[in-house]
């Protein structure tokens, strides 16, 4: 069977996943960040995440919030 179905998660899936470990996700905020960023697989109205793009979609979150907060942090410093 291929790869992204052996591999493969729904958003559903991964928020099911993600919740024991303290992480709120819902699946449709996945399914969202996923489209956002180009990682998943389309079949039908299906949507798959493999674990390599769940990391390249909570890398690249985790990039933008770290520099909303250095942007932040940066326009308290200029106004203070």
């Amino acid at each position: 069977m291929s790869k992204i179905f052996d591999l493969g998660r729904t958003p559903e899936e991964w928020s099911a996943r993600l919740r024991p470990r303290g992480v709120e996700l819902s699946p449709r905020t996945l399914r969202s960040k996923a489209r956002e960023h180009g990682q998943y697989f389309a079949v039908g109205r299906a949507i798959f995440i493999t674990p390599d793009q769940m990391d390249e979609i909570l890398l690249r979150e985790a990039d933008r919030t770290s520099r909303s907060a250095e942007l932040q942090h940066g326009n308290a410093q200029k106004g203070g």
